[in-house]
């Protein structure tokens, strides 16, 4: 009896020693799991920070690109015209050489800020036509509308500025006897609308070049599903940029 009463003993005992075993066995593995989950998701957030700064580098050399290639396009005809303005008005070019320096900051500066004021976006916008009329003189009309509930909504900086380049080059220069831009924001809803509009008309070849493709590119960056841009001929004789993006 005793020796039986012994081996119910030592089953019993082993029986306990396994279970906890497998209770402990039950811990371990559950820290083993999460251990390894803890670093395949560090990991995975590593590959995310660093495709997120490599899109952040690319972005910024592509803005640094768009740089290179509209500012001296700009300051060549900007002071060619001021060169003209001081052999005749030496305080309009004084005034002139101002705004220029002005404009060349701010577009050298523009990316450093997601998103301005309209209100800054247009007074740079005027600064640029106003070196333009010099140029245009008489051939270039210029007419902004703004409602007043848009000056302090927020704006990708540099895009009505983009708007009005293409304008000009496109539209205004290739006309003899130029034309008119008209700047218009309004609110429609929960979105902002700014429109440009400009005397020429789009070519049946025309294809946006980089200023305008850039533009696409930020505002689907800023706002992915809420924004859009369509250039389209606005009647017979005119070109309409409409950009139409969510209140911020």
């Amino acid at each position: 009896v005793s020796q039986s009463r012994y081996i119910l003993l030592s089953q019993s005992t082993l029986i306990s020693f396994l279970g906890q075993v497998m209770n402990l066995g039950r811990y371990v593995l559950v820290w083993i799991i999460i251990y390894y989950l803890y670093h395949i998701l560090k990991r995975n957030a590593e590959i995310t920070e660093q495709k997120l700064m490599l899109e952040n580098v690319a972005k910024s050399a592509e803005l640094e690109l768009l740089k290179i290639q509209l500012n001296p396009h700009f300051l060549f005809n900007a002071l060619n015209s001021i060169k003209a303005l001081v052999l005749i008005d030496q305080e309009k070019s004084g005034d002139a050489i101002i705004k220029l320096s002005e404009l060349l900051r701010f577009s050298l500066n523009y990316e450093k800020a997601p998103l301005i004021s309209i209100n800054e976006e247009i007074n740079e916008v005027v600064k640029y036509l106003e070196l333009e009329q010099i140029r245009f003189g008489k051939r270039l009309e210029v007419e902004i509308v703004l409602q007043e509930e848009t000056l302090d909504q927020r704006i990708p900086p540099a895009m009505v500025l983009t708007l009005a380049e293409n304008a000009i080059k496109h539209g205004i220069t290739k006309l003899p006897d130029g034309g008119i831009i008209k700047i218009e924001s309004k609110i429609k809803g929960a979105r902002i609308c700014v429109e440009v509009v400009n005397s020429g008309q789009l070519a049946e070849n025309f294809s946006m070049g980089i200023g305008l493709t850039n533009l696409q590119k930020r505002l689907e960056n800023l706002f992915p599903e809420n924004a859009s841009f369509h250039l389209d001929n606005f009647g017979n004789q005119l070109v309409k940029s409409t950009l139409i993006y969510p209140i911020s």
